[in-house]
């Protein structure tokens, strides 16, 4: 077992804007953050909710530029109380194009990804904000790049691509196994999804618009109700019982061009549809997408890109 230690104390990268008035927010629309302090492309994120119900929004690993294959180590994170970033200890090896992040116990777990020369990693680091460390954990069963990852009942759900068993494998932090679960439909490569409802929901990716439903309790899976075309590398993130889905790469089904999308989906699992909701006030690529609580309302936070507008929120 590995552990790394951050170097000295937390540095903060932005100091603490003025206040601002804690105005009725309006639904359905999108407000500016303060940027994030670096361009940063596709990082994985993650949210940690303190005791006090204060939310800390982390921004781990990516790339410079959406066009190099150079991968970053740097962890900053957003306290949405003190509205400032801070840089935490960086991940021990710099990693792109992971599988996401999971909240265990308040602890960040982030398994695969790509290294500098596009080799593919098993690891799976776990990131503790009281300690500023970083820990490996067991290796994933096999390198895997570009999945979904969600939690359920405090074991990590993972989606990965890598492998010819392209399915759900399962952590569980108690005995640090993994264990693999079923084969997916699809592989859902740089696709989309999160938990709803008990049922990890898997959208999107380079082979299907479908919407793959993983029930856990049965091992079974089901097929609902199909984005309106193919999209890939969107930011996302489960929210009220609904998932979001805003930005990447899309397909235009009629001549099978893809472009970058300005806009939004909201998926209901209890009707089963999909509707439009508030475009990004302008295209942003290399995004992700977490919950945070904004001036007291739970809000989609959409970080990544360049500066400025790197960092915005989403009122449902």
């Amino acid at each position: 077992m590995l552990a790394l230690a951050a170097c000295g104390d937390d540095t903060t990268t932005q100091p603490t804007p003025p206040a601002t008035p804690n105005l009725a927010l309006v639904s359905n629309t999108w407000s500016v953050l303060p940027n994030m302090p670096s361009d940063r492309y596709g990082p994985a994120v993650a949210v940690v909710t303190k005791e006090d119900g204060t939310t800390i929004l982390y921004a781990i690993g990516g790339r410079t530029s959406p066009n190099t294959h150079a991968p970053l180590s740097t962890v900053q994170a957003y306290n949405a109380s003190t509205k400032a970033w801070t840089t935490k200890a960086p991940l021990p090896v710099p990693l792109y194009n992971t599988n996401g992040a999971g909240v265990i116990g308040g602890k960040i777990y982030l398994s695969g990804g790509q290294r500098y020369d596009n080799s593919l990693v098993a690891s799976l680091f776990v990131y503790d904000p009281a300690t500023n460390q970083w820990t490996q954990k067991r290796d994933l069963p096999f390198p895997g790049f570009g999945g979904v990852t969600s939690v359920y009942q405090s074991k990590l759900y993972v989606l990965t691509w890598g492998s010819s068993d392209m399915g759900v494998y399962r952590y569980d932090p108690a005995t640090n196994r993994w264990t693999f679960l079923a084969v997916a439909p699809r592989g859902h490569y740089v696709g989309m999804g999160g938990f709803l409802g008990g049922k990890f929901h898997l959208t999107g990716g380079t082979d299907s618009p479908q919407l793959d439903v993983f029930d856990p309790v049965t091992n079974t899976w089901s097929t609902k109700a199909p984005l309106p075309a193919r999209r890939i590398s969107a930011a996302y993130a489960a929210l009220a019982g609904k998932l979001y889905i805003v930005g990447g790469v899309e397909e235009d089904p009629t001549t099978l061009w893809w472009s970058h999308s300005q806009t939004m989906l909201q998926y209901d699992p209890i009707t089963n549809v999909w509707r439009s909701r508030a475009a990004l006030p302008q295209q942003r690529d290399g995004i992700a997408g977490g919950r945070i609580v904004h001036q007291g309302v739970p809000v989609l936070a959409v970080v990544g890109g360049a500066r400025p507008g790197n960092f915005l929120a989403y009122v449902p």
